[in-house]
């Protein structure tokens, strides 16, 4: 749901603007205050998970997102929709990161950590690629308000379900609570998100671009300085002497400036020169989904039989080559079989990425910041996946033309996977790392 709600409610739009009377801008609000929320909090949301129970964070911001949803469907002003999609964002920012801290923590087994993992990313990797149609097919049938009223059932069959199954592991309240460096991190990754999400709209000469830009400066710096010198930091600074978790995390970033910014592109142009309308290319995007699906299933059986470096560059290097390939048979026109299978390729090249570089991650720090670290790597996905599209909105406003923008998109992700593949050879391969074995003890 975390996942699906940052895509679904695109094809809902043009309905909601009608019947809400709202102007372009307050549209662009209804998708990025969702956005903009959940990537600030995730990361205090994975400190939350560590400090008072993943179980106990993961049911809260389940309720809140389910409430918020409910706000959502029957909000009668922009304003009010604009307000509920932010506590939408903040209820993900909570669940999404406890939700990977209680798969390490149930899963004690290193193989079926592995298996468990490659589940967690394939569902959430076929959610970015399903928004799509699963909003066409819900606002086509039942109106704009479905696509929130969706989460209803589905979030509380969630709450009962994790009620009863989840075990409560005991939280980590011994630690001092870092509210500089939370507060600092918020503002930082607020204003980094929102020069992301208006940079493609007001170009690089706007004030208010500027001004965020200086923010992530100022706080940044701020935010060092405080984790220096704080008895308990939010997020230790010894865990980037470790290439290894730097690299992996990197990765996760590249990955999503890739993929996201592909998808975006990719609608525009088989919505736009390709002829196909908005429930077509949603439905012509469902080879993308399935085989999201099938290279998370191949991760999880080759993690522990394979190095995850090795995975991981294998996997990005065959997305970087399928990449341009699509593009130029979209342009000529060739085969849909030939384009599906080019867009497989990509697709199952980027997920088969995803779960081995997450376990590598958590592989690095104690179970006990697990919570932290998959905030940390949530939100730099997060990150990932605006600068993706802020370029890929760049480049189609630079080029004017579909095909150009396509293929500069495509070239780009081409660019950002080869980069990855790179990072996982130098960094995580020369040290070896096995996600299959235990990870030395670390202090956190």
């Amino acid at each position: 749901m975390a996942v699906l709600d940052a895509t679904i409610v695109n094809v809902a739009l043009p309905t909601m603007r009608v019947d809400l009377h709202a102007t372009v801008s307050g549209l662009a609000w209804i998708v990025d205050a969702y956005t903009l929320s959940m990537a600030a909090l995730i990361l205090a949301g994975g400190i939350l998970a560590d400090r008072w129970g993943a179980k106990h964070i993961y049911l809260f911001g389940l309720a809140v997102f389910a409430v918020a949803s409910a706000i959502c469907g029957g909000a009668g002003t922009v304003a009010w929709l604009v307000a509920a999609r932010f506590a939408q964002g903040a209820g993900a920012a909570l669940f999404l990161p406890a939700s990977l801290a209680i798969v390490r923590s149930v899963f004690n087994d290193h193989e079926e950590r592995a298996k468990a993992i490659a589940t967690w990313a394939g569902i959430a990797s076929v959610a970015a690629a399903f928004g799509p149609v699963a909003g066409g097919v819900l606002v086509g049938s039942f109106g704009w308000r479905s696509v929130f009223f969706v989460n209803l059932p589905t979030g509380l069959l969630a709450l009962a379900l994790a009620a009863w199954i989840v075990p409560d592991r005991s939280a980590h309240r011994a630690h001092q609570f870092d509210w500089g460096g939370q507060l600092t991190s918020i503002i930082m990754l607020g204003a980094l998100c929102f020069a992301a999400i208006e940079y493609p709209e007001r170009g690089i000469a706007s004030p208010a671009v500027w001004l965020a830009g200086a923010i992530v400066a100022g706080t940044s710096m701020l935010w060092f300085l405080i984790e220096r010198r704080v008895r308990d930091p939010m997020i230790p600074l010894v865990w980037f002497r470790n290439p290894v978790f730097v690299a992996a995390n990197l990765v996760g970033c590249l990955v999503y400036v890739g993929y996201f910014g592909m998808l975006f592109v990719l609608s525009l142009y088989l919505h736009g020169d390709y002829g196909l309308d908005a429930r077509q290319a949603g439905l012509a995007l469902l080879p993308v989904a399935a085989s999201l699906s099938v290279g998370n299933v191949i991760a999880g059986r080759l993690q522990g039989r394979m190095s995850p470096h090795r995975l991981i560059a294998t996997s990005l290097i065959l997305a970087a080559l399928s990449a341009p390939l699509a593009a130029e048979l979209l342009v000529v026109h060739v085969s849909w079989l030939a384009i599906v299978a080019a867009l497989a390729v990509f697709g199952m090249g980027t997920s088969a990425s995803v779960p081995p570089m997450i376990a590598v991650v958590l592989e690095q720090v104690p179970e006990t910041a697990s919570g932290v670290a998959s905030g940390l790597l949530n939100a730099l996905r997060q990150l990932g996946s605006l600068f993706g599209v802020a370029v890929a909105s760049a480049a189609v406003a630079l080029t004017l033309h579909g095909a150009n923008a396509l293929w500069t998109v495509a070239v780009l992700a081409a660019a950002v996977y080869a980069l990855a593949a790179a990072l996982a050879i130098v960094w995580i391969g020369q040290r070896n790392v096995r996600t299959a074995r235990p990870a030395p003890k670390r202090r956190g």
